[in-house]
């Protein structure tokens, strides 16, 4: 075997490493669906001038605060507010549900680049798969939709947030019901 054709079946197993793992279904799927409610148990304070209010183990947390390398969620508003306002109690249906993927590059200082350690401006990163809820309610005090992100892990070591997960990052401020799931 040739260095050419090495060097060929390093490209193709390279490229069949970047393919889309299609995260629609079985352990990449999502935990929640459509039909799922979110009950609030008590208020939420989204602080002024912000559209989130992030929840991680069972605590409020600022963005700041949160270790994005633990499962976290965070309420979303539509629009930002010069005051705080609070979410009150109440249940939230889901309308519908999408896992997206986030990812975090780490760019590759030109002398790797040049010196061909890196094909390109991007090196090895992280992600996150998010899970997106957007709510069938409507109004300027209620959330648009709840976000829910696995922990960040390198590419083969991410996954999604699944249900406990989910429940245990929200903790006592959010009851998530659904349906044919045990569990409150």
């Amino acid at each position: 075997m040739n260095i050419h054709t090495v060097l060929v079946a390093l490209v193709l197993l390279g490229l069949s490493a970047c393919q889309s793992t299609g995260v629609t279904t079985g352990y990449f799927s999502n935990p929640v669906s459509e039909g799922t409610e979110l009950e609030i148990i008590k208020p939420l304070r989204v602080p002024a001038g912000q559209a989130r209010v992030y929840l991680q183990a069972d605590e409020v947390l600022r963005y700041s605060e949160i270790d994005q390398y633990k499962p976290f969620c965070f309420f979303l508003m539509r629009d930002p507010a010069p005051l705080a306002r609070d979410i009150q109690p109440g249940v939230y249906p889901v309308r519908s549900v999408i896992l997206r993927e986030q990812d975090v590059r780490i760019e590759a200082p030109v002398q790797l680049v040049h010196a061909g350690l890196f094909g390109g401006s991007d090196g090895p990163g992280v992600i996150a798969f998010e899970t997106h809820m957007l709510l069938g309610v409507k109004g300027q005090m209620k959330p648009e939709r709840l976000v829910c992100s696995g922990a960040f892990a390198s590419p083969s070591e991410a996954a999604p947030i699944r249900l406990a997960q989910m429940r245990q990052a929200l903790g006592t401020w959010v009851v998530v019901r659904v349906p044919g799931s045990a569990g409150p």
